[in-house]
């Protein structure tokens, strides 16, 4: 288990909220997506997220009229856990308590901090080794316990999206993104009919007979030639007859 604190669920959860800074005073770039990205992460690990409940109160307060859905997603078992301020988690407050309050301190000035450290004895009352927070005083009080407080400006960027591209082609070859478009196709009423495959033009059911003889092999059709060679070839058949 990890102990989160409010730090880290109200910028989270809220709709617009303040951009963290880190330990040098500048802004945290896409601190959003770094805590979506460690939830993710601690999920698919199977890591429950713990919230002590007075880490839980501090982000209800921040939540205004959106309380209802805070509670929704901080109610998901799978990713997180409410922990109770128990009567383990109180004694190891008071210690905290005593160690650092000085006797000039009042203790109505202690409200913020009875917060924090009731946050990191539950912590050290449920052996947990670290927390998420992106407050100095808790990473101050959990150093006394040897506990490790990770910042928000800590958590590493979620990894770059890669565009995924599409290899349908031989190896070594490249292509695009997108593959070429498919050549067009015809709708139906613009296909224009073949005229050499029209079929003979048929009235009723008899086949319209052509004007041209058909050629038979038995009986090749005559050779025309001149009137000259016509009256040679009588003559030549006249005198094969007198002989």
């Amino acid at each position: 288990m990890k102990i989160c604190d409010s730090s880290y669920l109200i910028a989270l959860l809220h709709p617009n909220p303040n951009p963290p800074k880190d330990r040098e005073d500048k802004l945290v770039t896409q601190f959003k997506e770094r805590i979506e990205y460690l939830v993710a992460e601690l999920s698919a690990a199977s890591d429950i997220i713990g919230i002590p409940t007075p880490a839980l109160a501090e982000t209800l307060v921040r939540s205004g009229p959106n309380r209802s859905q805070y509670m929704k997603v901080l109610g998901d078992s799978w990713k997180f856990q409410i922990v109770p301020f128990d009567a383990r988690a109180a004694i190891e407050s008071a210690e905290l308590i005593a160690a650092i309050k000085t006797n000039k301190q009042p203790w109505d000035t202690w409200a913020k901090v009875k917060f924090d450290i009731q946050i990191v004895a539950t912590a050290k009352a449920e052996g947990v080794s670290v927390i998420y927070s992106d407050d100095q005083d808790i990473e101050n009080y959990a150093k006394r316990f040897n506990i490790r407080v990770i910042r928000i400006c800590d958590l590493p960027l979620p990894p770059p999206k890669e565009a995924k591209l599409i290899d349908s082609g031989p190896v070594g070859t490249q292509i695009g993104m997108f593959p070429p478009p498919a050549p067009a196709i015809p709708f139906p009423d613009e296909v224009k009919p073949d005229e050499s495959a029209k079929p003979p033009a048929v009235s009723g059911s008899a086949v319209q007979p052509s004007n041209e003889l058909q050629a038979d092999p038995a009986h090749p059709a005559p050779v025309q030639g001149s009137d000259s060679r016509r009256a040679q070839d009588e003559a030549t058949a006249k005198g094969s007859k007198s002989v």
